[in-house]
């Protein structure tokens, strides 16, 4: 364990259902790690209120634990990464994207999911494509209407899907820390 970062190591020592102050610093000192109390305490506090720990009082004690972070759906952050790069396209980028990322026509309520209103530059599907698309989604649980319109796009936006892509996998993997900021600020202004 010793090499991680003391965060890390906290975290894996909570677990699922948390440990007061006075346990964590038993378990850190098996681990060989001694932090004097106060010092945890406040390390624990600001944890918390970074979002990633979650704090309770079980009294006597106060308790923390492992928050666990409503996970967003590829919907609400493509919707996202479209409104980043333009507010007025958002609509024709997030059709493009998740028509060129899903291979399929999309529906009308997947591009409300993303929180983006009607595209622009737009065709509609009918006929056996809609139906299989629909098919595929209602087998994977999606809740469309049946009677819910699928686009596809007539305007390419290859330049901002790649650049979509290439945000979701650094934030997928935390790559931040590698990527050179200059030339990712430059990029971005001259879409």
């Amino acid at each position: 364990m010793l090499g991680k970062p003391l965060k890390d190591i906290i975290i894996e020592l909570l677990g699922k259902d948390g440990r007061s102050i006075n346990d964590l610093s038993k378990e850190l000192e098996k681990v060989g790690i001694k932090k004097h109390r106060l010092i945890l305490t406040g390390y624990l506090q600001a944890l918390a209120d970074m979002g990633i720990l979650r704090e309770r009082v079980i009294k006597p004690a106060r308790v923390f634990s492992v928050q666990q972070s409503k996970k967003r759906s590829i919907y609400e952050i493509i919707g996202e990464k479209a409104r980043m790069i333009s507010e007025e396209r958002a609509s024709d980028i997030t059709l493009y994207t998740l028509y060129k990322l899903f291979k399929r026509p999309i529906f009308m309520r997947e591009l409300e999911k993303c929180g983006v209103g009607m595209p622009y530059y737009k065709e509609k599907v009918y006929g056996e494509e809609r139906k299989k698309a629909l098919q595929q989604l209602l087998q994977e649980g999606m809740n469309i209407p049946k009677n819910n319109s699928a686009y596809q796009p007539t305007q390419s936006y290859e330049e901002e899907y790649l650049q979509i892509l290439w945000d979701l996998v650094v934030e997928a993997y935390n790559l931040k820390g590698y990527v050179n900021k200059e030339k990712h600020q430059m990029k971005l202004e001259s879409l």
